[in-house]
């Protein structure tokens, strides 16, 4: 009877022991990936996350945010990260870099990275890749073909007396906002570092609003508030595809464009499943499947995109990445504060 006890003992235990082993083993076999909500988030959770947990049997656990919040979280958990991999905006994905979060990305355990447009791979003075792309989207002219039947052709059109109190481009808290007054600066006489051109001709614009977030600029051209303005190519695009009279035009001068970066995160205790993650992230099919699901333009080399793709790029039907603008982040983050500062007292404040 003392044997047959012990046998059954030693039979829990052992069974204990299994069902821990397969829990640490479930842990393991798992990474942390701070995403985006909304579109973005659906997308990257179909072209990406599920087909990533499908082929390898690793589980993802999504956690969406903005990108402020998820710079703020890895300098909170520096040592001991909560996260194994994270989306940031570009502008964002510098200062994370700059901040030590990141880890550096070596090619040889990425090598899906040899197959990336050189724009799409992001390194830092000492030559190391902190960020790779995995779609660019862009900021351009969108307009109502109902109330303009002539396409703007440059930025500088929205000053168009016809347009006057009918205009929209998006105000510093957005993403775009910062980096379109720059641009203009450039167009004007000035540069990031002297963007008071850019201001004077702003204040000579007769707005009928600005806008925070892409959805809140949508509404300004549903509510028909307004009828052209520097508006996100992909939201023009939406628009367009519920039956709005809304066009979106690449400016001459370029559309100004931005991505979505992954990154790899410093002091993560799962490094290599975040490699793997990256790695499957940038191969051709997730970067096709972002491509026809959102439109961003593909950081990834070689991608056949379908025609409605391809009418709908952030560059346009017949450009390139070499078509957008793309701004010099690190720049732009020197001036950031200064250059909100100045918008409030002269732009916002003579409206």
């Amino acid at each position: 009877m003392a044997n047959f006890k012990a046998k059954q003992l030693a039979g829990a235990v052992s069974f204990a022991a299994v069902g821990a082993f397969a829990n640490i083993a479930a842990a393991e076999d798992s990474i942390t990936v701070a995403t985006y909500g909304g579109e973005w988030g659906a997308a990257m959770q179909a072209c990406i996350i599920d087909p990533f947990t499908r082929d390898t049997g690793v589980k993802v656990t999504p956690e969406p945010g903005v990108s402020g919040v998820t710079l703020s979280k890895l300098r909170q958990q520096k040592a001991a990260p909560s996260l194994d991999a994270v989306w940031l905006d570009g502008g964002v994905s510098e200062i994370a870099a700059a901040d030590g979060v990141v880890a550096p990305i070596d090619a040889a355990r990425v090598p899906a990275v040899s197959g990336m447009m050189p724009e799409g791979v992001y390194k830092g003075s000492d030559g190391k890749a902190f960020a790779v792309s995995t779609g660019f989207y862009s900021l351009g002219l969108a307009y109502n073909t109902r109330d303009i039947k002539q396409a703007p052709t440059s930025w500088l059109d929205l000053w168009k007396p016809e347009f006057a109190g009918a205009v929209t481009f998006p105000s510093p808290s957005n993403a775009m906002g910062v980096p379109f007054i720059v641009h203009l600066a450039g167009l004007v006489g000035g540069n990031a570092d002297n963007v008071t051109p850019a201001f004077d001709k702003l204040k000579q614009l007769k707005v009928s609003a600005y806008f925070d977030t892409a959805g809140a600029g949508t509404n300004l051209f549903q509510s028909n508030e307004v009828i052209v303005g520097a508006h996100y190519a992909s939201s023009a695009y939406a628009m367009r595809d519920q039956k709005l009279p809304i066009a979106f035009v690449v400016p001459k001068e370029g559309a100004i464009g931005g991505d979505i970066r992954l990154h790899l995160v410093a002091n993560s205790k799962k490094q290599v499943l975040a490699e793997k993650f990256m790695n499957y992230a940038i191969g051709k099919t997730p970067a096709k499947c972002m491509a026809e699901k959102i439109y961003v333009g593909p950081a990834t080399a070689g991608i056949e995109l379908s025609d409605n793709a391809k009418q709908r790029m952030p560059w346009g039907a017949d450009g390139s990445i070499k078509s957008l603008a793309l701004p010099d982040w690190n720049k732009i983050n020197k001036n950031r504060a200064a250059i909100i500062e100045a918008f409030n007292k002269t732009v916002v404040a003579k409206k």
